[in-house]
């Protein structure tokens, strides 16, 4: 990140105008303070100068569009502005103040020219991933002296073929990133995976955003674990070849669930890669899935931003999604595969063998499941064992999450290895034993 969007993430005061849709803001700024709040927002705290005019309503304040930045480490515009709100005080003890929270910033605007701040690009940058992507960024070689020792290193950095996909009028581009800070002997190499979005005429951020995040969503899914962006690359709409790039940052792309897990994630390993989902195509197939079944999709991906889910809390949502995809497939041309009861069995059986393989008995599996899913909904003494329901729910989601990916172009022998790897292995066991021993407490009932 730039020095800019390290100021606003770490704290500085500034100049803010609060600008509208059309790009209206008062000439005189709002003098105030920023900085990235335990929330994992961007707070802005400014000074009520004229607190007379507002004296009983300061949250009646219209919410902004943007919110301009001016600041002693550069500029930038505040977007995506969630809260807004203010206190009034009168006396001389304390100052009156108008407050914002928002969720993304974009460096490098010029305050006095710039009324819309409309994107042609954002590229979203991921360490870690080039395994899960197939591009290779750096390639070393090194050369050792008679006696073993180390004589020279040679280090070749080259940006990889680029997979584009598209998405309706927007491209989305998987491709490589590289920079070189040289600082005397403690140079360093930054080079990671760019996700980015371009289109052909300027966007409003968010529906870039979007489509970066719904990827995230895919990576979280391919390394089952929360992947952030460490930084991001912007070009304006209003000056398509910068002579510097503006930089972003975004809360959703950038920041964990305060609850989930923490640390840096093995990445080296994921569950399957973009070749696994035919490149190109599976990606696009994947962002439009969105259309066709957000509420499966969520079942699948929210555990990952929201942290760890309780155990029936979890089998409800995979439950839920798993419900929703029959409803929406119904809708969509009536397949006879959807008509299997219960829900969870009709799943089962369409994506076939490799989830037989993975529970041992399919049929009761399904029950099984179904069971603690309308148990939990009504039976109000319904008290199972939690690692039991939460074993049936980790098979359910991953149920729905192969589907997903078929959907997407993942062929069956990527499913078999999606069901054989080794993230899945000691659950495999935990729930083919559930099923061939069910616990009493998992007794099967009436509700369908």
């Amino acid at each position: 990140m730039d020095k800019a969007i390290n100021a606003v993430l770490e704290g500085t005061v500034g100049f803010f105008w609060p600008s509208s849709e059309t790009g209206q803001h008062d000439e005189e700024p709002e003098r105030g303070f920023i900085k990235k709040g335990d929330r994992g927002f961007l707070e802005i705290r400014t000074l009520n100068e004229n607190p007379d005019a507002d004296l009983f309503s300061p949250s009646e304040k219209k919410r902004p569009h943007c919110i301009k930045a001016l600041f002693p480490e550069g500029s930038a515009a505040i977007l995506d502005i969630s809260r807004h709100g203010g206190t009034s005080n009168i006396g001389g003890r304390r100052a009156s103040v108008y407050t914002y929270s928002a969720s993304t910033a974009i460096s490098k605007i010029a305050v006095e020219k710039t009324r819309n701040v409309r994107v042609r690009e954002l590229h979203a940058l991921f360490p870690g991933v080039s395994n899960w992507a197939g591009v290779k960024i750096t390639e070393v070689k090194r050369e050792s002296k008679s006696d073993g020792r180390a004589r020279s290193a040679t280090l070749h950095l080259q940006s990889p073929k680029e997979v584009v996909a598209k998405v309706g009028s927007l491209s989305l581009i998987v491709g490589g990133y590289w920079e070189i800070k040289d600082k005397g002997d403690r140079a360093s190499i930054y080079s990671p995976v760019s996700i980015g979005v371009r289109a052909s005429r300027p966007r409003d951020v968010k529906e870039l955003m979007s489509v970066l995040v719904r990827v995230q969503d895919l990576l979280c899914v391919a390394h089952d674990v929360f992947v952030p962006a460490d930084g991001g690359i912007a070009i304006l709409g209003n000056d398509p070849k910068p002579a510097e790039f503006s930089r972003f940052w975004n809360s959703t792309l950038m920041e964990s669930a305060t609850n989930g897990a923490s640390g840096t994630p093995n990445l080296n390993f994921p569950l399957f890669t973009l070749s696994g989902i035919n490149g190109a195509a599976g990606l696009s197939r994947w962002i439009r899935l969105y259309e066709e079944f957000p509420v499966p999709l969520s079942a699948v991906t929210a555990p990952y931003r929201l942290g760890r889910m309780t155990p029936s809390g979890y089998l409800t949502e995979t439950a839920v999604g798993i419900e929703r995809l029959i409803v929406e497939s119904k809708k969509r041309g009536r397949p006879a595969w959807t008509g299997v009861k219960p829900q969870s069995l009709a799943l089962a059986r369409r994506v076939g063998s490799p989830f037989a393989e993975f529970v041992g008995d399919v049929d009761e599996w399904s029950n099984l499941f179904w069971n603690a899913y309308n148990g939990a909904k009504h039976q109000p003494n319904y008290s199972p064992d939690p690692r039991d329901v939460r074993a049936l729910a980790s098979a359910g989601n991953l149920l729905l999450t192969a589907y997903l990916l078929q959907r997407c172009g993942m062929r069956k022998a990527a499913i078999e290895s999606l069901f054989r790897h080794r993230v899945s292995y000691r659950l495999r066991e935990r729930v083919q034993e559930i099923v061939k021993n069910p616990p009493g407490s998992l007794a099967r009932n009436s509700y369908r």
